[in-house]
Formats: structure tokens, sequence, C-alpha cells
């Protein structure tokens, strides 16, 4: 084979695996928003492909069955996710690594309102019939879970929470309960005028770093300090 024919191959070849990637992108994305409209039951392979204008014979090229498909989901949000949120924490402090974390926790989550969904708060069925794809997955978050509860067991040593704040997984489950609030208002669907009343129209860096101030006053000894010192 030639030089030039090589070439070709290779540029043959690159063509069909993006060609292969962005179909499967398509694939996945028609799946999590008919589940997400119509639920669980709803997903067929026949009705995704129907979704995205493809044969639904040539869809099983791709997913062999609608339990394959949805643990293919499972397995790249939570991966998307995971990544995101734990490579290059380039900050020191562990009050700086909390509020970084948060910060990415809430940027993922809108940025990706239909994965975020479909992991931390999926419709009936999904779960259960995926079991064994989530127990591989670690429950998702569970790295991300545990790498925020030893920043927070760091804070409470170096004395930085209030007296009363001594179980970091207590104070987990409020960080969590509050960047997850904040992330569901911001991608659920509503009126102008209930967004209005909600101060969804005033800017989204401006509603993170209330949320962060909150945090900060509501958990810190000296959070003025600390403020001060970002």
């Amino acid at each position: 084979m030639t030089v030039i024919e090589g070439n070709q191959a290779s540029t043959s070849e690159k063509r069909r695996e993006r060609e292969r990637l962005e179909m499967t992108e398509r694939i996945l994305d028609a799946a999590r928003e008919l589940c997400l409209r119509k639920g669980y039951k709803a997903v067929t392979l026949r009705k995704v492909a129907e979704a995205i204008e493809y044969s639904p014979a040539a869809i099983y090229q791709y997913y062999e069955n609608k339990k394959a498909l949805v643990a293919e989901i499972i397995r790249k949000d939570a991966e998307d996710f995971r990544r995101y949120m734990l490579e290059d924490i380039a900050e020191e402090s562990p009050i700086d690594q909390l509020l970084e974390l948060a910060r990415r926790y809430v940027v993922w989550g809108t940025a990706h309102p239909k994965q975020y969904i479909l992991l931390m708060s999926p419709p009936p069925g999904w779960i259960e019939e995926t079991w064994s794809t989530y127990n591989d997955e670690g429950l998702m978050e569970r790295e991300v879970l545990v790498f925020l509860t030893q920043i927070v067991a760091e804070v409470i040593k170096q004395g930085l929470f209030k007296d009363e704040y001594t179980d970091p997984s207590l104070v987990v489950a409020i960080l969590r309960a509050g960047v997850h609030g904040f992330v569901l208002l911001e991608t659920a669907e509503v009126s102008e005028e209930t967004a209005l009343l909600a101060g969804l129209k005033t800017p989204f860096e401006a509603r993170i770093n209330m949320l962060v101030k909150v945090f900060l006053d509501g958990l810190l000894k000296n959070p003025k300090q600390v403020i001060s010192e970002m």
C-alpha cells in the first residue's frame, strides 16, 4: 500500500469513528429525552430510532437491547460527572476545595439537565432494571461523596466550622441538599412569572455566589474572614 493509500484509509477510519460517535450521542440523548418525557417504560429501541429518524434494524448495530442502551447512558453520564467533579482540583485549602466542588456540581448539573436528573432523580423502573450497572458505577457519585466527606472532615479538624458541626456526613447531606435544590430550580420548566418571582431572572453567577455565602455564613466560625480571603 502506498503512503497516499495509507493516509486515505486512516482518514476514512477517522471519519467512520467520528460518525459512529455522533450517532451514539444522538441515540443516547434521544433515549434520555424519551425517558424523561414519557417514562422508563416508553423507552424502546424502536421508539428511539423513530426519534432520530433512523431505521429500527440499524440501531441494533449499536445496542442489542434496551438494557444495554440504558447501561451505557448510566456509565457515560456517571463518568462524565466524576471526571468533571474530581479532575484538576488545584485549590489547596479545604474551604476552597469545598467551594470549588459546590460550584462544579451546580455548573455540571445545569449544563446537563437530562443527564443530571437520570443520575440523581431517576424515574421509576430506571434503577430497578439496571441495578447491576448502578452498583458497578459506584452509585454514581460515591467517589465524589468520599472526597467531599474527606474535605469536610479536614475543615472540622482545623476548627473552621462552628462547634456544633462535628459530623462530616451531616454537613455533606446539607450541602448536597442545597446544591441539588439549586440545580433542580435552575433546570425546571417554569413560566416567566414564576421565574421572576423565584429570582431566576437574576444573574446566574449572582445566585451561585449567594448560595456560597449562605453556606459560609451558616457553617463557619468566622465567615467574614474567610470571605475576605477568597
